[in-house]
């Protein structure tokens, strides 16, 4: 839909995989607060549960940079067999980044769900 090149000069028109900005932050962050992950186990539960496919490279972008704004920390977990792993967990300013972007979510929501409702194509 968007991919056409109908808006290819609109800087508001991003992959349709990646939703709304900022949304992946909260994502990635809501999906380690219980309990570490890497960044293929964080993909794959993207797709599970959100649904959603994003660029491997944005979430892995979006880790370095959440990592140095101090919202995430990594740690390698070497094991016996395979490659090492980067593991993210969360950091007390993650959490608090976390509750306010839950914020945000529901005021988006409900202003997404009056789009929706009051929308009618014109054609």
């Amino acid at each position: 839909m968007y991919n056409d090149g109908k808006f290819h000069n609109h800087s508001f028109i991003m992959d349709p995989e990646v939703p709304l900005k900022g949304i992946l932050s909260i994502v990635i962050i809501h999906l380690i607060q219980d309990k570490p992950m890497h960044g293929g186990e964080m993909y794959q539960k993207m797709k599970d549960v959100f649904r959603f496919n994003p660029p491997r490279g944005i979430i892995y972008a979006l880790l370095r940079r959440m990592e140095n704004e101090g919202l995430i920390l990594s740690t390698w977990d070497i094991q016996e067999s395979g490659p090492a792993r980067r593991m993210y967990r969360i950091t007390d300013e993650g959490g608090e980044y976390l509750k306010a972007g839950i914020e945000r979510v529901k005021k988006t929501s409900r202003i997404i769900g009056i789009l929706l409702e009051n929308y009618s194509p014109k054609n």
